[in-house]
Protein backbone atom coordinates (compact mmCIF):
# COMPACT_ATOMS: atom_id res chain seq x y z
CA UNK A 1 0.00 0.00 0.00
CA UNK A 2 1.32 3.43 -0.83
CA UNK A 3 1.23 5.74 2.26
CA UNK A 4 0.29 8.95 2.16
CA UNK A 5 3.51 10.55 2.76
CA UNK A 6 4.45 8.04 -0.36
CA UNK A 7 1.87 9.66 -2.86
CA UNK A 8 4.01 12.60 -4.65
CA UNK A 9 6.42 10.34 -5.46
CA UNK A 10 4.63 7.46 -6.60
CA UNK A 11 2.21 9.60 -8.75
CA UNK A 12 5.26 11.73 -10.32
CA UNK A 13 6.50 8.48 -11.52
CA UNK A 14 2.91 7.18 -12.56
CA UNK A 15 2.66 10.66 -14.33
CA UNK A 16 6.17 10.79 -15.47
CA UNK A 17 4.64 11.49 -19.06
CA UNK A 18 2.40 14.56 -18.38
CA UNK A 19 3.70 16.14 -15.67
CA UNK A 20 4.80 19.10 -17.01
CA UNK A 21 1.64 19.23 -18.32
CA UNK A 22 -1.10 22.14 -17.05
CA UNK A 23 -3.33 20.16 -13.85
CA UNK A 24 -4.24 19.57 -10.68
CA UNK A 25 -4.25 16.31 -8.89
CA UNK A 26 -5.94 16.75 -5.43
CA UNK A 27 -8.90 19.19 -5.49
CA UNK A 28 -8.96 19.22 -1.21
CA UNK A 29 -6.35 19.61 1.10
CA UNK A 30 -3.54 17.39 2.22
CA UNK A 31 -6.03 16.73 5.22
CA UNK A 32 -8.36 15.06 3.31
CA UNK A 33 -5.92 12.17 2.47
CA UNK A 34 -7.04 10.04 5.38
CA UNK A 35 -9.85 7.28 5.71
CA UNK A 36 -12.96 8.78 4.92
CA UNK A 37 -16.51 8.67 3.43
CA UNK A 38 -17.11 10.26 0.13
CA UNK A 39 -14.21 10.09 -2.46
CA UNK A 40 -15.45 12.72 -4.92
CA UNK A 41 -15.04 12.73 -9.01
CA UNK A 42 -15.33 14.77 -11.95
CA UNK A 43 -13.73 14.42 -15.35
CA UNK A 44 -10.82 16.94 -15.05
CA UNK A 45 -9.81 20.30 -14.50
CA UNK A 46 -11.50 22.94 -17.35
CA UNK A 47 -10.42 26.45 -17.99
CA UNK A 48 -6.78 27.42 -18.68
CA UNK A 49 -5.63 25.82 -15.01
CA UNK A 50 -5.05 27.97 -11.63
CA UNK A 51 -2.07 29.93 -11.51
CA UNK A 52 1.11 29.38 -9.31
CA UNK A 53 0.04 32.53 -6.47
CA UNK A 54 4.05 33.27 -6.93
CA UNK A 55 5.21 32.62 -10.17
CA UNK A 56 1.53 33.53 -11.89
CA UNK A 57 1.91 30.55 -14.18
CA UNK A 58 -0.58 27.58 -14.52
CA UNK A 59 0.21 24.83 -12.31
CA UNK A 60 1.54 21.76 -13.63
CA UNK A 61 0.98 18.79 -12.61
CA UNK A 62 4.60 18.24 -11.31
CA UNK A 63 4.50 21.54 -9.43
CA UNK A 64 1.35 20.49 -8.15
CA UNK A 65 2.23 17.41 -6.39
CA UNK A 66 5.27 18.95 -5.01
CA UNK A 67 2.82 21.06 -2.78
CA UNK A 68 0.34 18.11 -2.28
CA UNK A 69 1.56 17.57 1.43
CA UNK A 70 1.45 21.03 2.50
CA UNK A 71 -1.54 21.92 0.36
CA UNK A 72 -4.36 23.61 2.88
CA UNK A 73 -6.65 24.74 0.33
CA UNK A 74 -9.83 23.54 -1.19
CA UNK A 75 -9.99 23.64 -5.01
CA UNK A 76 -14.12 24.46 -4.91
CA UNK A 77 -13.66 27.21 -1.97
CA UNK A 78 -10.10 28.88 -2.43
CA UNK A 79 -9.69 28.96 -5.91
CA UNK A 80 -10.80 31.87 -8.46
CA UNK A 81 -12.11 30.20 -11.75
CA UNK A 82 -12.17 31.34 -15.50
CA UNK A 83 -13.96 30.58 -18.05
CA UNK A 84 -12.95 32.69 -20.67
CA UNK A 85 -16.21 34.76 -20.51
CA UNK A 86 -15.85 35.24 -16.95
CA UNK A 87 -13.52 36.16 -14.01
CA UNK A 88 -15.53 34.60 -10.69
CA UNK A 89 -13.84 34.89 -6.90
CA UNK A 90 -13.19 32.80 -4.84
CA UNK A 91 -15.86 30.31 -5.22
CA UNK A 92 -17.84 32.02 -7.21
CA UNK A 93 -17.90 29.52 -10.08
CA UNK A 94 -21.48 28.42 -10.84
CA UNK A 95 -19.60 25.12 -10.90
CA UNK A 96 -17.97 25.44 -7.27
CA UNK A 97 -21.06 26.09 -5.44
CA UNK A 98 -22.86 23.15 -7.10
CA UNK A 99 -20.34 20.99 -5.58
CA UNK A 100 -20.43 22.50 -2.48
CA UNK A 101 -24.93 22.02 -2.70
CA UNK A 102 -24.68 18.61 -3.27
CA UNK A 103 -21.75 17.76 -0.93
CA UNK A 104 -23.97 19.90 1.19
CA UNK A 105 -27.34 18.27 0.94
CA UNK A 106 -26.28 14.65 1.18
CA UNK A 107 -25.01 15.95 4.78
CA UNK A 108 -21.04 15.94 4.14
CA UNK A 109 -18.77 19.09 4.90
CA UNK A 110 -17.34 19.65 1.62
CA UNK A 111 -13.81 20.40 3.02
CA UNK A 112 -13.42 17.61 4.89
CA UNK A 113 -14.16 15.29 1.40
CA UNK A 114 -11.31 14.09 -0.54
CA UNK A 115 -11.72 15.53 -4.13
CA UNK A 116 -10.41 14.67 -7.76
CA UNK A 117 -10.67 13.96 -11.10
CA UNK A 118 -10.86 11.02 -12.87
CA UNK A 119 -7.83 12.95 -15.65
CA UNK A 120 -5.85 15.05 -13.81
CA UNK A 121 -4.69 16.96 -17.10
CA UNK A 122 -6.26 20.46 -17.91
CA UNK A 123 -8.71 20.54 -21.25
CA UNK A 124 -10.94 23.93 -22.06
CA UNK A 125 -13.31 21.11 -23.08
CA UNK A 126 -14.14 17.44 -23.28
CA UNK A 127 -14.20 17.68 -26.99
CA UNK A 128 -9.96 18.67 -26.40
CA UNK A 129 -9.68 15.83 -24.03
CA UNK A 130 -7.68 12.25 -24.46
CA UNK A 131 -10.32 10.08 -22.48
CA UNK A 132 -7.39 7.52 -22.52
CA UNK A 133 -5.66 9.70 -19.96
CA UNK A 134 -8.22 8.16 -17.32
CA UNK A 135 -6.30 5.06 -17.79
CA UNK A 136 -2.47 6.79 -17.19
CA UNK A 137 -4.24 8.27 -13.61
CA UNK A 138 -6.06 5.60 -12.62
CA UNK A 139 -2.93 4.00 -10.33
CA UNK A 140 -2.78 7.29 -8.48
CA UNK A 141 -7.05 7.25 -7.80
CA UNK A 142 -6.19 3.33 -6.59
CA UNK A 143 -3.75 4.72 -4.13
CA UNK A 144 -5.80 7.34 -3.04
CA UNK A 145 -9.16 5.15 -2.68
CA UNK A 146 -6.61 2.31 -0.68
CA UNK A 147 -6.35 5.67 1.83
CA UNK A 148 -9.49 6.67 2.13
CA UNK A 149 -11.62 3.86 1.59
CA UNK A 150 -15.01 5.55 0.98
CA UNK A 151 -17.98 3.85 1.14
CA UNK A 152 -19.25 6.62 -1.88
CA UNK A 153 -17.39 7.15 -4.68
CA UNK A 154 -19.60 10.21 -5.92
CA UNK A 155 -19.20 11.35 -9.49
CA UNK A 156 -21.08 14.58 -11.56
CA UNK A 157 -21.11 13.76 -15.42
CA UNK A 158 -23.21 10.82 -17.01
CA UNK A 159 -22.45 10.86 -20.97
CA UNK A 160 -19.75 8.07 -21.99
CA UNK A 161 -16.20 10.40 -21.39
CA UNK A 162 -17.21 10.86 -17.48
CA UNK A 163 -15.69 9.62 -14.65
CA UNK A 164 -18.99 7.15 -14.00
CA UNK A 165 -18.53 5.30 -16.95
CA UNK A 166 -14.65 4.91 -16.17
CA UNK A 167 -15.66 3.26 -13.06
CA UNK A 168 -18.67 1.42 -14.52
CA UNK A 169 -16.02 -0.42 -16.88
CA UNK A 170 -13.88 -1.45 -13.95
CA UNK A 171 -16.31 -2.54 -11.20
CA UNK A 172 -19.57 -3.38 -12.24
CA UNK A 173 -20.06 -7.17 -12.18
CA UNK A 174 -23.83 -6.96 -12.13
CA UNK A 175 -26.75 -4.49 -13.16
CA UNK A 176 -26.75 -1.21 -12.60
CA UNK A 177 -29.82 0.26 -10.12
CA UNK A 178 -32.45 1.72 -11.93
CA UNK A 179 -32.21 5.22 -12.94
CA UNK A 180 -33.06 8.08 -10.54
CA UNK A 181 -35.25 10.99 -11.54
CA UNK A 182 -32.84 14.29 -11.52
CA UNK A 183 -35.66 16.35 -10.60
CA UNK A 184 -34.89 17.92 -13.39
CA UNK A 185 -36.40 17.51 -16.82
CA UNK A 186 -35.85 14.05 -17.81
CA UNK A 187 -32.09 13.85 -16.59
CA UNK A 188 -31.70 10.99 -14.41
CA UNK A 189 -28.71 10.00 -11.70
CA UNK A 190 -27.24 6.54 -12.13
CA UNK A 191 -25.53 4.47 -9.59
CA UNK A 192 -24.29 0.64 -8.78
CA UNK A 193 -23.19 -1.16 -5.61
CA UNK A 194 -19.56 -2.61 -6.03
CA UNK A 195 -16.62 -3.79 -4.23
CA UNK A 196 -13.71 -2.14 -4.36
CA UNK A 197 -10.51 -4.07 -2.92
CA UNK A 198 -12.70 -5.64 -0.67
CA UNK A 199 -14.66 -2.44 0.33
CA UNK A 200 -18.31 -2.22 -0.52
CA UNK A 201 -19.14 0.96 -1.89
CA UNK A 202 -21.25 3.28 -3.36
CA UNK A 203 -20.79 4.50 -7.33
CA UNK A 204 -23.21 7.52 -7.62
CA UNK A 205 -23.90 9.89 -10.36
CA UNK A 206 -25.43 13.27 -11.39
CA UNK A 207 -26.26 15.29 -14.32
CA UNK A 208 -22.61 17.31 -14.94
CA UNK A 209 -22.91 20.01 -12.52
CA UNK A 210 -21.92 23.17 -15.20
CA UNK A 211 -25.71 22.48 -16.50
CA UNK A 212 -27.14 20.86 -13.30
CA UNK A 213 -27.90 22.18 -10.08
CA UNK A 214 -28.30 20.08 -7.06
CA UNK A 215 -29.90 22.78 -4.87
CA UNK A 216 -33.13 21.35 -2.97
CA UNK A 217 -32.64 18.22 -5.08
CA UNK A 218 -33.73 16.03 -1.70
CA UNK A 219 -35.05 12.88 -3.71
CA UNK A 220 -31.56 12.83 -5.26
CA UNK A 221 -30.06 13.30 -1.50
CA UNK A 222 -32.02 10.86 -0.13
CA UNK A 223 -31.12 8.18 -3.15
CA UNK A 224 -27.90 8.91 -2.88
CA UNK A 225 -27.44 9.00 1.10
CA UNK A 226 -29.91 5.56 1.31
CA UNK A 227 -27.52 3.49 -0.68
CA UNK A 228 -24.46 4.88 0.57
CA UNK A 229 -25.55 3.41 3.80
CA UNK A 230 -26.42 0.50 2.48
CA UNK A 231 -22.94 -0.01 1.32
CA UNK A 232 -21.69 1.32 5.11
CA UNK A 233 -23.62 -1.70 6.69
CA UNK A 234 -22.13 -4.31 4.34
CA UNK A 235 -18.58 -2.94 5.25
CA UNK A 236 -19.59 -3.00 8.85
CA UNK A 237 -20.58 -7.02 8.75
CA UNK A 238 -17.41 -7.44 7.18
Amino acid sequence: MVEKEQLPSFAENVLKHILDDIGEVVYSSHETLKKGDIYLLGLNPGGSGQEHPETKSPYTIRTHLERMLRRHENSYYDESWTNGQSNYPKGGAPLQKRVIALLEGIGADPKTVCASNIIFKTSRSSAELCFGLAGLCWPVHEAILKIVQPSLILTYGINKVSAYEFLKTLFLKGDELPPQPASHGKWNCRGFHCEIDGNPTFVAAVPHLSYYSPTNKHDVFKWIVDNQKKAQARQNRM
